[in-house]
């Protein structure tokens, strides 16, 4: 590889020069500071890279087990809400990196009603952190398609978001 344009907002390096595994555990680290806590498949999956590739960078991180036993890895420093924190209704667009491989988040129940045969990720909606249902705009205005019945409050929760969410697409 040549040397980079000085004019150039990227600097080309030499490949020689990447500490590889330095590099993979800062790609651990990154995806935990946005996705984290996580499973080393989750890890795998968002990244492509097998997980012999990148466990030594899973050294130093916060270990935690899920409520089926499943090791899970954070960084050391990151917030850790109590068990019982009712998490907000989120609405997540088409291929949200959260649905890959997160079996915490997406029922087994639902995924075929998000993940279409042709790999088509439908734009979801969570209610307390697990995918409730879909969503689509429809003459400027968000609709909501829950799976299964929801309670009245999260029925509010989740009209009170659409409204936010279609304000801001409009």
């Amino acid at each position: 590889m040549g040397s980079a344009d000085p004019g150039h907002p990227f600097l080309a390096v030499e490949c020689e020069d990447v500490d590889g595994r330095a590099a993979r555990a800062e790609l651990v680290r990154r995806y935990l500071a946005a996705f984290g806590p996580a499973t080393r498949a989750e890890i795998a999956g968002w990244s492509g890279l097998k997980v012999r590739d990148f466990a030594d960078g899973l050294d130093g991180l916060r270990i935690l087990r899920d409520d089926r036993g499943r090791e899970l890895f954070d960084l050391p420093r990151a917030p850790l809400p109590a068990g019982d924190t009712p998490a907000p209704v989120r609405f997540l667009p088409k291929f949200d990196n959260v649905l890959i491989d997160r079996e915490r988040v997406l029922p087994e129940e639902y995924r075929k009603l998000v993940v279409r045969k042709n790999a088509d990720v439908q734009p979801t909606f969570t209610v307390d952190g697990l995918v409730a249902g879909v969503w689509r705009v429809e003459r400027g205005k968000v609709v909501t398609e829950p799976f299964a019945p929801l309670p009245r409050h999260a029925r509010r929760e989740v009209d009170d978001e659409a409204r936010r969410l279609g304000s801001w697409l409009s």
